[in-house]
């Protein structure tokens, strides 16, 4: 038969697959109520099924009996592994990302993951030709790896005593410290660092979670502690001063004996790259008070919850520890110093996620630290001249 026509009776019985897949997936996820990403691999492979069956008898009619469960398994491995993982990748990863319908977002991966099938059945399923078959199957199966990290986690009790334990001996070192003497030299680049209790560089990795922890300082020329306090006790213009990671904030003091205490609300957004950015409700408990020469803030996140869609209004929050395991525990210390005609602004952030993928680790390190170098230049800006 003509490959083209083969290719006409194979997208046919795609659009029927199609139909199929949409039905039991609306059913599961409208119906039932199950989330997406299961829901999309049972219709993924209710589909797959009535579309060998169709296979079988007429795309590729003729075929052998003898060799029909060697078909079988290499069109579940090959065509299901494909449409399970890209439909499931695809539809995830246009819904958060762009924010499309679900059927929108399904349709869109089934062209897609369509396109691979054809190829990977002509080439490999209804053909001998295994060792072209096992490359492209190994060739489409790369990105997928990529996308894992979309994908639920959930926050441990292990993971969460050691970040307790974590923060008890990170808090009982500042007690006191003396600036690093490499953190305030430039006043036009903040300097910056990649620490952690031990100071060491060890311990970063927890029971199923990981804890980065950054120090940074700038000199902020031209200002006064009352200058940069004021900024950071704005919260009302956090959006405006901290765009565009700080999409709402609100604060509501308390009473306290030794200082300003707030509890504050942030609603956070951080871009992951290839399209792919969060949403995160951050409550916390935030102080201002002075001890030693110096304005200290210490803010610790008592409750973060991911927003579903990360669109606004922000309002379709997660389980708090069901999520993405993006952003799990958040904590900063600022310590502010008069130093002649400028501020010495040095400011600590230790945060928990889950464990970066393996050969990621260094971009997820250069993404706190890059968070921590804008907050401090956003700073900056605010406090000169204010």
């Amino acid at each position: 038969m003509p490959l083209l026509s083969r290719w006409l009776r194979f997208n046919l019985v795609g659009m029927a697959g199609t139909t199929v897949q949409l039905c039991v997936l609306s059913a599961l996820v409208y119906g039932l109520g199950l989330p997406v990403v299961p829901a999309t691999i049972l219709a993924v492979e209710i589909a797959m099924q009535h579309n060998f069956a169709w296979h079988e008898a007429w795309t590729w009619k003729g075929l052998a009996r003898r060799g029909r469960w060697r078909r079988l398994a290499r069109f579940n491995l090959g065509n299901g592994v494909v449409s399970i993982l890209g439909n499931t990748l695809f539809t995830f990863w246009f819904h958060e990302s762009l924010g499309w319908s679900l059927i929108g977002c399904n349709l869109t991966a089934i062209v897609i993951t369509g396109i691979l099938n054809f190829a990977l059945a002509h080439a490999w399923v209804f053909r001998k030709g295994g060792a072209m078959g096992a490359l492209l199957l190994a060739i489409l199966l790369l990105p997928a790896a990529a996308f894992c990290a979309v994908f639920t986690t959930q926050l441990q009790p292990g993971t969460i005593t050691a970040w307790d334990d974590y923060i008890r001996k990170a808090e009982s070192e500042m007690t006191g410290q003396l600036p690093q003497p490499s953190l305030g030299a430039g006043t036009k680049t903040p300097s910056l660092m990649d620490l952690d209790a031990a100071g060491d560089n060890a311990g970063k990795e927890v029971p199923s979670g990981y804890i980065h922890h950054w120090i940074g300082a700038e000199l902020i020329p031209g200002a006064s502690v009352a200058d940069v306090r004021a900024v950071l006790e704005d919260y009302a213009e956090y959006p405006r001063y901290y765009a565009p990671d700080v999409r709402r904030a609100s604060a509501t003091a308390l009473s306290s004996a030794s200082g300003k205490l707030y509890n504050v609300q942030l609603i956070l957004d951080q871009d992951q790259g290839f399209g792919l950015h969060f949403a995160f409700d951050v409550r916390s408990r935030v102080s201002f008070r002075s001890s030693g020469g110096y304005t200290l803030v210490e803010s610790r996140s008592y409750s973060i919850r991911e927003s579903d869609s990360a669109h606004p209004p922000y309002d379709d929050l997660l389980p708090e520890g069901s999520d993405h395991g993006i952003l799990w525990r958040l904590n900063s210390y600022w310590r502010l110093k008069q130093s002649g005609s400028d501020v010495y602004a040095e400011c600590q952030v230790i945060s928990l996620s889950r464990k970066p993928l393996l050969g990621t680790v260094t971009r997820v390190k250069n993404l706190a630290k890059d968070s921590l170098r804008e907050t401090l230049l956003k700073t900056r800006e605010q406090a000169v001249g204010r």
